[in-house]
């Protein structure tokens, strides 16, 4: 058997295979016998009909029509092993001859996508850390604070002041248009304002001052040129405000909020303390914003060659996580497709820009995985289910860890990897990457396994992708 192959564009490969003669007789013979079975030929049993009587009494044309699909199933299986190739997705018949010699069909098949990263460890993007400032931690310290607030209707009736928290009635208008869609004779739904100056809109905080239940209020507000809203931005925003009940805020005293917050130190030390987790919090982000970018570059300077199947297949992966969502809150995928006004194959197809992406996304990175070598050992998985335990209660941990360690393995495995993923990525670029060991055909292959191994079994490329953001 002759086989032919040619790279087509999206990770297509084209097959044209010859078929010898000797196996289209083969298959000749067995249609024969097919044919003689579901028909009855004069002076003989079904299925007892030598060839040359099938042949003549019904034509060679029904033979080779009763013959071709078999043929060209079992050449092309024949074909994909002798070639060793590997389909990703189902073959399409271009063009098949079995009626003149040589025999022949023609075939194309989604392979294994194509992907050339750049000179990924050149790529530097600056890590930009954010400096923790003293106004920072205090406005972190007041948040806990807060949090111990104690509300208390007052012992007499009296107007608002400074630190109340108001029950109001807000309406608000621009250019006397309202800025909410509520029907003109709805009622007026109840919002909560806490009287400070800087938890308002400039301005507002004044006109609020001394305001007593059941008056109303309009109060003419300047909103800033950079304000979020594009609606309102460098606008006059009229507030109608109606007072219905106010309730004093008392907060704890600042020495009790150590005792407060289960903390065995002093207000210094817990200050102290808040101030490292906003540095952690700070490192983390710039660590995770580098990385962002750094793959930004990487996937925008590699060279894709993908089958539409994959990208198909990914978007239909897509769609599934959806699902899942949605049955959280107890919506079908078919109650949310139907809000949507959309077919299922709707859905999918509005998801392949997205799904083009993440899978590009996944490539460039599983490249970066093979070339630096990056595998995790079942130390690390155990290490990484230990510290989740630690996380339960005692009585549950039984349970729980038995769930670690089968069905949620794989997810684990994923996480030790993608962590070690992104320390490598945050080290390339900012170019502090350590230098990779000589590389020689044995630890190709070593790393190759080590890949397939945690990437192919336990992480899906799509996972590392997703974990990442």
């Amino acid at each position: 058997m002759k086989v032919t192959t040619e790279k087509l564009p999206k990770s297509l490969l084209s097959l044209t295979i010859e078929v010898d003669r000797a196996q289209v007789e083969k298959g000749l013979d067995r249609a024969a016998r097919r044919v003689s079975q579901k028909h009855n030929i004069p002076g003989f049993r079904k299925g007892k009909a030598p060839r040359f009587i099938v042949e003549n009494y019904f034509g060679r044309e029904t033979l080779v029509e009763e013959a071709s699909e078999d043929l060209i199933n079992r050449s092309f299986k024949a074909a994909l092993e002798q070639e060793n190739i590997e389909p990703i997705g189902q073959a399409s018949l271009e063009e098949a001859n079995f009626h003149e010699e040589p025999f022949h069909f023609r075939a194309t098949i989604p392979v294994a996508p194509t992907v050339t990263i750049p000179d990924y460890r050149a790529i530097q993007v600056p890590a930009e850390l954010r400096e923790v400032t003293d106004e920072m931690v205090q406005q972190a310290l007041d948040t806990r604070r807060e949090e111990h607030v104690v509300l208390r209707e007052p012992e007499e009736p009296r107007a608002a002041q400074q630190a109340d928290q108001l029950t109001v009635q807000l309406e608000s208008f621009v250019d006397d248009e309202p800025l909410d869609d509520r029907n003109e004779e709805g009622e007026i739904p109840e919002s909560t304002l806490v009287l400070e100056p800087d938890r308002l809109a400039e301005g507002l905080f004044d006109g609020l001052i001394g305001i007593e239940a059941e008056e109303t209020r309009e109060i003419t507000v300047r909103m800033p040129e950079d304000h979020p809203n594009e609606q309102i931005r460098d606008k006059d925003v009229l507030f109608k405000i109606k007072l219905i009940s106010l309730q004093e805020r008392l907060l704890p005293e600042w020495d009790e909020l150590p005792v407060l917050e289960e903390f065995e130190g002093t207000l210094a030390e817990l200050r102290e303390k808040t101030r490292k987790e906003l540095e952690e919090t700070a490192e983390q982000e710039m660590k995770r914003t580098t990385v962002d970018a750094y793959v930004k570059e990487l996937t925008e300077q590699t060279e894709y060659d993908i089958a539409d199947t994959m990208i198909d297949r990914e978007a239909e992966r897509l769609l599934q996580n959806q699902a899942q969502s949605f049955e959280r809150y107890g919506i079908t995928l078919d109650q949310m497709l139907q809000y949507r006004n959309q077919t299922r194959e709707d859905a999918a197809k509005e998801l392949l820009p997205q799904a083009e992406e993440q899978l590009k996304t996944t490539l460039a990175l599983g490249e970066i995985v093979r070339h630096e070598q990056l595998s995790i050992d079942e130390g690390e998985i155990e290490e990484e289910v230990t510290r989740l335990l630690d996380s339960y209660q005692e009585e549950e941990r039984d349970a729980v860890r038995n769930m670690l360690n089968t069905q949620l393995r794989p997810s684990i495995a994923n996480n030790v990897l993608n962590q070690k993923l992104m320390e490598r990525l945050f080290l390339i670029a900012t170019g502090a990457a350590p230098e990779l060991a000589a590389s020689t055909n044995d630890n190709d292959e070593q790393s190759d396994g080590q890949e397939q191994s945690v990437a192919g079994s336990t992480t899906t490329p799509s996972e590392i992708a997703e974990s990442r953001e």
